[in-house]
């Protein structure tokens, strides 16, 4: 695949998921009467939900938001699905990415927004900013799994229990519960407990119940559970949930002592958990800082923002410690701030510390209080740009990360950005 192809991937997943698909009831029946399991995606629980999963040609995975007709800020809508799952798209309008200085910005009632025009340089300072070809390139939709349709020994649907992201990583919360929801002070964007709510997953899961679910899951494809992320809400407990990992963890690895495993926490007060999560089979884990603007994160992340930055910077420097070069990660929202040159700023400072940032635009949820939010086609290629710029200048590699959102890279593009670097494109 040529350096060309590569880039219009990296920019067309970019507009993905800034803007996410349109689609119609008329598309969703006809695709469903044509025996395709079609739905919008989980309303609810971790990470970015509200979207399905989709393939380009070299395999990058792209989780996109979708959007029920009318819907005025996307490009462009599926016009059908085939029987092979390859998606027809449409544009509905003509997508040009605009110049710096020509950067228009959707109306939002986010008081974080983007302050703009951007005045930089000139796009040609930004070889991944160039307007996009009007061949956009291929999508399949990933198919639903067959063995959601199934139930585990306990009369428990499996996909009530774990869902795939893509088409190698299994996921689940084992503990949908989080002390910030009983006292309102959530964060705004969490869907956490959406799923509780609808009936749509089970408050907590077992060692045994994932064990099972990785064997349905591999029973069906061999690829299937290729690596876990595994995550939690935040507990009432002092060691916020970190002895049910241990436990969860250790049951996994008894039958399947080779599965690379994720992990996402928030800081806690003991710090010898690190060595502990990593001695019972934690491969990689996560510490999400969320927002990088301090008014932004006080306000969005009520509950989690009395932890300080500085408290991060102490636990991601531990956790490299212990789980080594390029298995750390932080999960970074676009769209909350006034300046890009100062989040440029604030994100080489994780950067420094060694973590790599899960960079993906936030995502508005029905029944959340996060207002609809939007991140500028152009802000999140720059933003992606110079986060692959960094990683090379300072050695870090996200293709090395062994599991979870990193490696999966369905909602974010730090992988597509830092491969597309190493091979040196011009697109100018």
């Amino acid at each position: 695949m040529s350096d060309q192809q590569l880039a219009e991937i990296l920019r067309f997943k970019a507009i993905l998921l800034c803007e996410g698909l349109e689609v119609s009831e008329e598309v969703i029946k006809t695709t469903q009467e044509a025996g395709i399991q079609f739905d919008m995606g989980r309303q609810g629980g971790a990470g970015p939900a509200g979207g399905r999963y989709f393939k380009f040609s070299n395999g990058s995975i792209v989780n996109t938001p979708l959007f029920r007709a009318p819907y005025d800020h996307s490009t462009y809508r599926i016009r059908s699905i085939s029987a092979t799952h390859e998606v027809q798209l449409e544009k509905k309008h003509t997508h040009q990415i605009p110049r710096n200085n020509e950067q228009e910005i959707p109306s939002t009632n986010n008081s974080f927004a983007p302050s703009h025009p951007i005045q930089q340089g000139s796009s040609n300072d930004h070889p991944f900013q160039q307007n996009l070809s009007e061949d956009h390139p291929q999508i399949h939709l990933i198919p639903t799994p067959e063995f959601y349709r199934q139930e585990n020994e306990e009369g428990i649907p499996f996909k009530k229990i774990a869902l795939m992201h893509g088409d190698t990583t299994l996921a689940t919360t084992i503990n949908q519960r989080c002390r910030y929801w009983q006292g309102n002070q959530q964060c705004q964007f969490c869907g956490l407990e959406l799923s509780l709510q609808s009936d749509a997953t089970i408050d907590v899961k077992s060692g045994k119940q994932l064990v099972d679910t990785i064997g349905i899951a591999r029973t069906e494809n061999p690829q299937f559970a290729g690596h876990l992320t595994l995550t939690i809400g935040t507990t009432p407990t002092k060691d916020k949930g970190m002895q049910e990992y241990l436990d969860v963890i250790s049951t996994i690895r008894q039958t399947y002592p080779t599965v690379p495993i994720h992990i996402q926490i928030e800081p806690m007060q003991d710090l010898t958990w690190y060595q502990r999560l990593k001695d019972a089979g934690a491969t990689t884990i996560g510490i999400h800082l969320e927002i990088l603007d301090d008014d932004a994160r006080s306000k969005i992340c009520p509950g989690k923002a009395h932890i300080s930055k500085s408290t991060y910077y102490q636990h991601w420097d531990q956790a490299l410690a212990v789980f080594g070069k390029n298995q750390v990660s932080t999960f970074i929202l676009t769209g909350f701030y006034q300046n890009l040159t100062l989040f440029k700023q604030q994100l080489r400072e994780v950067l420094a510390h060694g973590v790599l940032p899960v960079i993906t635009p936030a995502r508005h949820l029905n029944g959340t209080s996060l207002a609809p939010t939007f991140t500028p086609v152009i802000d999140f290629l720059e933003i992606l740009e110079f986060a692959a710029h960094v990683c090379h200048e300072l050695g870090i590699d996200p293709t090395a990360n062994r599991a979870g959102c990193i490696r999966c890279g369905g909602c974010s593009s730090l992988i597509d950005a830092y491969r597309l670097q190493s091979g040196k494109v011009n697109l100018s």
